[in-house]
């Protein structure tokens, strides 16, 4: 963001970009003192250009980790919100430094941060606001069946993140310990190869001894299901078990 005595940006890309725009860059930025720190943004509406905004959004100085740029991927889709755009490109101010690989986990993070920064949850609202944003392009950052596939992996993460955010906001009368069941049956029988899943009743875990949970389920009209899913690699040898235990709470 540094700029010469002619108030003109040092940086190339921003430099030209605000060639393009007749010095308005350079002369809000200044107005409204941004700097580049992280979280800070700033938005300029284009009375005249092939793009209706231009935005500027922070990432401080040392910006490197995958959780920073996935943070700016969030901001990007708060200002698509704000905005109610249908398209947004989002290109790096400089990205020197940053290896081959590091490019494809950047522009990976930034396309997980946008996914779920876009999402709402709508199911039980009366007048859902569907988003707008229909197309993100990430400019600079490489392209190709490797970072298709970066992309891919974090569509997948995103999906089962929101999955996750779903359930735990769904209500006691829709996510019954039945319904919870069913959802990881389900997980598992869409993947098959490396997940199985078997829920028990209450009768068997009266044959478990499993007091305390029957105690804490008591308290529920709704029969408990004790879900164990198992995750095993499709191929490979096991070096290590890790196991996860959760309170699947499904009432007040």
């Amino acid at each position: 963001m540094s700029k010469d005595e002619n108030y003109k940006f040092q940086n190339s890309i921003l430099k030209k970009l605000d060639g393009l725009l007749g010095g308005m860059l350079a002369e809000a930025s200044s107005e409204e003192d941004f700097t580049g720190k992280a979280g800070k943004s700033m938005v300029l509406r284009l009375p005249s250009c092939g793009s209706k905004r231009v935005g500027l959004i922070g990432l401080g100085k040392t910006a490197s980790s995958p959780a920073s740029f996935q943070r700016l991927g969030e901001a990007v889709a708060a200002a698509a919100k704000t905005a109610q755009a249908n398209s947004v490109a989002i290109v790096l101010a400089s990205s020197k430094g940053l290896s081959n690989e590091s490019k494809l986990s950047t522009a990976s993070a930034i396309a997980s941060g946008t996914v779920l920064g876009i999402y709402e949850d709508n199911r039980y609202k009366s007048e859902p606001r569907k988003p707008k944003l229909n197309s993100v392009d990430i400019i600079g950052l490489g392209t190709g069946p490797e970072l298709e596939k970066k992309l891919k992996y974090a569509e997948n993460v995103s999906s089962a993140i929101i999955f996750g955010r779903e359930l735990v906001n769904s209500p006691a009368n829709v996510l019954t310990p039945a319904a919870l069941a069913a959802e990881a049956s389900n997980i598992a029988s869409l993947y098959s190869d490396v997940l199985s899943a078997n829920i028990l009743s209450a009768e068997q875990c009266k044959e478990l001894k499993m007091g305390s949970y029957l105690g804490v389920a008591a308290a529920s009209a709704n029969p408990p299901h004790f879900i164990h899913l198992c995750y095993k690699p499709s191929s490979g040898p096991i070096k290590t078990k890790l196991a996860l235990v959760g309170k699947g709470l499904t009432f007040d």
